[in-house]
């Protein structure tokens, strides 16, 4: 088997350890080889590993994808034929797509599709009015999916996002989403086979709820506008006025990083409001919270965040888009709130600051639902029989 993903970093972000994660489990299984490619910051080269200097450039990776290079495509049709895969499972493409499409001709491929950017050239799969898009990416709603790019660089990434689905249903035999929702959006717009396949849970043992702070909140994730960071700011800084004692603790990096500073202290939050920057362990961090807040803004695939929050029995705040509404049960094992309405998360972080009692019961009721959701060993079997099934064929 062959693994493939266009980021080789454990530090990237959810879908590359995902990635990492499957490649561990497979490793552990004494009937498979498994061989990686992948793009990294350093070129490297194994008999089981190649990795190639990817683009950091925004607009040279965009061009990159849609032309031809001859030089990257020896080296990856060297390394195919040298490992000689039976099946060759795809991640995420945004690396000389054109050209990896074109090594991997003859060979049986299975992709996970790990975001809504197989739908909709943003990836965010949202209108202008920060509305989701109930059906994906057409011409009727073209221009209402622009809300990243200027004109220019989003006909650009049309372009690039036309063609990589064309190569996505031609090359590929089988694809895997991480969330039923995802899956009826790709069997939609005509992918191949899409199965819901679930990400992996860590193994924490049973939520601690003694160490918790009960105004303590706290987001994980990219510090990115699509993450719903600034939201998430102002809406703490609304909740704070009536509620002076609540604090936020934000995990992460990411190219909004020093925007964000600037916007807590223009709303005067740097005490209330703290930047960690990204943490190799979040474990104790979720501990203290009393509620972890996702306030994605674009459709989110699974999000590997509410997850972890779940397994370590902490309620959740999450926007009313992608897997929150299919995880969260309001009420139950946390709340909802609709991002495109200014005060509605802050109606929520205020209501579970004022009801610390929900606090636990949400919690074994979030983590009761991953128990039930997710079973680590079923999805590794499950994944190992589709490859059997394509490589049969």
């Amino acid at each position: 088997m062959l693994l493939i993903t266009d980021n080789y970093s454990l530090s990237a972000g959810g879908a590359e350890n995902y990635f990492f994660e499957l490649k561990k489990r497979l490793e552990a299984e004494p009937t498979l080889a498994i061989f990686s490619l992948g793009f990294g910051e350093k070129p490297s080269h194994s008999p089981t590993t190649l990795i190639l200097k990817k683009i950091q450039s925004n607009i040279k990776r965009l061009l990159w994808q849609i032309v031809f290079h001859p030089l990257v495509y020896f080296r990856i049709r060297q390394f195919i034929k040298a490992v000689q895969p039976d099946v060759i499972h795809l991640h995420n493409v945004k690396q000389y797509t054109f050209t990896l499409f074109l090594a991997l001709r003859h060979y049986r491929v299975i992709q996970t599709i790990h975001d809504y950017g197989a739908v909709c050239p943003t990836a965010h799969n949202i209108h202008r009015d920060l509305r989701p898009c109930a059906t994906g990416w057409r011409r009727a709603c073209f221009w209402q999916h622009q809300v990243k790019f200027n004109r220019i660089i989003y006909l650009a990434q049309t372009c690039v996002h036309v063609l990589t689905q064309y190569l996505q249903k031609k090359f590929v035999q089988l694809c895997f989403a991480p969330s039923p929702e995802l899956v009826t959006y790709l069997t939609h717009h005509q992918f191949s086979q899409p199965h819901y396949i679930p990400p992996f849970k860590k193994n924490l043992g049973l939520p601690q709820f003694n160490l918790i702070e009960p105004n303590h909140f706290f987001f994980a994730g990219q510090l990115g506008a699509h993450k719903g960071i600034f939201q998430l700011v102002k809406e703490f800084a609304q909740a704070y006025q009536s509620r002076p004692f609540l604090k936020l603790t934000i995990a992460g990096e990411g190219a909004s990083k020093g925007k964000l500073k600037k916007l807590i202290h223009a709303l005067k939050m740097q005490k209330n409001i703290h930047l960690i920057g990204w943490q190799p362990c979040l474990n104790d961090y979720y501990q203290r919270a009393c509620a972890v807040i996702f306030p994605s803004v674009w459709m989110e695939a699974f999000g590997l965040i509410m997850m972890d929050s779940m397994l370590q029995g902490r309620p959740v705040i999450g926007s009313n888009r992608g897997s929150p509404t299919w995880l969260i049960e309001e009420g139950v094992t946390g709340l909802i709130f609709d991002p495109s309405e200014v005060g509605s998360l802050a109606k929520k972080i205020i209501w579970l600051a004022d009801h610390p009692e929900t606090i636990k019961p949400f919690g074994l009721a979030g983590y009761a639902k991953i128990q039930k959701l997710i079973d680590n060993e079923t999805t590794i079997q499950q994944i190992i029989t589709h490859y059997q099934n394509i490589a049969a064929h």
